[in-house]
């Protein structure tokens, strides 16, 4: 015998048939494999692959618009609040056609008597509120009913704020009288305006 030569190797049955399917199998998955591939890159819908090209790509823009949702910053503007019946009578003093009357004097010399004398060229009025509804200067007007003083609604309109309803107390015919009249109604909590209304021509 020649140590050279080569011995034939016999498989067994059950070995042939492993190896076939084996074969079998890895035929079928790259012809599977391949398929899908050309139907990914063909574009057309109705290949077989085209359903796992369009789940992946909503996938990735998914996972974009999460990220993108993260790092935008809040755009909601910041809604401003206020009170509108606290900002509306010093808007509506500024638009009055009225003379505000000044104050008590705060020196220490003495009220001259000359202011006490009856003016006959006008009146003055003590204005307690200025409203948008008529409601409200209605309410205003009942609780200054319990006094000895004459409430009054007067109805104005003004530019850029439409229909104003001003309750008032008056008319005096002299600062003197005026000056008690607001004394007794800021005792009450009341805080007025004081107006002249001349009645010249």
């Amino acid at each position: 015998m020649f140590p050279w030569r080569r011995r034939n190797v016999r498989l067994r049955p059950g070995q042939i048939v492993s190896l076939m399917f084996t074969l079998a199998v890895g035929l079928v998955g790259g012809w599977a494999g391949t398929i899908m591939y050309n139907g990914m890159k063909s574009g057309d819908p109705d290949r077989i692959g085209a359903g796992l090209k369009q789940l992946f790509t909503e996938s990735q823009e998914g996972e974009v618009a999460n990220t993108a949702s993260k790092i935008a910053p809040s755009t909601d503007p910041v809604r401003a609040s206020f009170e509108f019946y606290t900002v509306l009578p010093d808007v509506e003093r500024v638009v009055s056609v009225e003379e505000t009357a000044p104050r008590t004097q705060t020196s220490k010399e003495p009220v001259k008597k000359s202011v006490k004398i009856q003016d006959t060229d006008g009146y003055y009025m003590l204005q307690v509120g200025s409203y948008s509804k008529q409601s409200i200067a209605e309410k205003m007007k009942a609780r200054l009913a319990i006094t000895r003083f004459e409430p009054a609604i007067q109805r104005v309109n003004i530019q850029g704020q439409g229909q104003i309803f001003r309750v008032q107390v008056g008319p005096f015919r002299t600062m003197g009288q005026l000056e008690k009249a607001n004394r007794k109604l800021e005792q009450m909590g009341f805080k007025t305006l004081w107006l002249k209304v001349s009645t010249r021509p």
